[in-house]
């Protein structure tokens, strides 16, 4: 008797782990991912510049989303972090770089425009858009306070694509899905 009640929970659980592994491999393939980075600095003035390559994998719905005139907002966040090892880390918002998605029917490309330059792009298919979107070249970084350097201190960047409006029902259902976005994982740089 217990040892069928104890081999129901062990199937229940195996289960239960291979139903999170289907899960977590199908939600591999719809994603940001860093495909390069870097960030040099420029001795002199302290300057930090990156450069950094996405790939993304966008999800059937945003695809579709983005073909009937729905805007993709890309926003690039660049946080200087302290580590703690007794309490929680704490951060700072340096610079959120945001860009811009479309698709123009009429003229059947896609446009990129960047929100902190204005610059913009037409480019004529999607994986031509994406990669666009997705590259920072030569990019200066504000300039970090002094007690950033030698005091323990990197740089976390994580990169977001979403739909630019969604309206009440479905932003309340963003929060519950990863339909409607696309998130990277984070990625830390040390500063000396």
């Amino acid at each position: 008797m217990i040892t069928a009640k104890i081999f129901r929970a062990y199937s229940f659980s195996l289960l239960v782990g291979l139903v999170c592994l289907l899960g977590q491999a199908v939600a591999a393939d719809n994603g940001i991912r860093f495909s390069e980075f870097s960030i040099r600095n420029l001795n002199p003035s302290k300057a930090l510049v990156n450069n950094l390559k996405l790939d993304y994998q966008l999800t059937d719905y945003l695809r579709e989303g983005l073909l009937n005139g729905l805007t993709l907002e890309n926003e690039i966040r660049f946080t200087l972090e302290w580590h703690n090892t007794w309490w929680w880390n704490s951060q700072k918002q340096l610079v959120t770089v945001r860009s811009e998605l479309q698709y123009q029917p009429l003229s059947k490309q896609y446009q990129v425009v960047r929100k902190d330059t204005g610059e913009n792009w037409n480019l004529p298919n999607l994986p031509a858009a994406l990669e666009q979107l997705g590259t920072l070249t030569d990019y200066r970084l504000p300039k970090l306070p002094e007690t950033a350097y030698h005091n323990d201190a990197s740089i976390f960047v994580t990169a977001k694509l979403s739909a630019k409006s969604l309206k009440l029902p479905l932003k309340l259902q963003e929060m519950f899905t990863d339909r409607y976005s696309l998130h990277s994982d984070g990625v830390l740089w040390p500063i000396p």
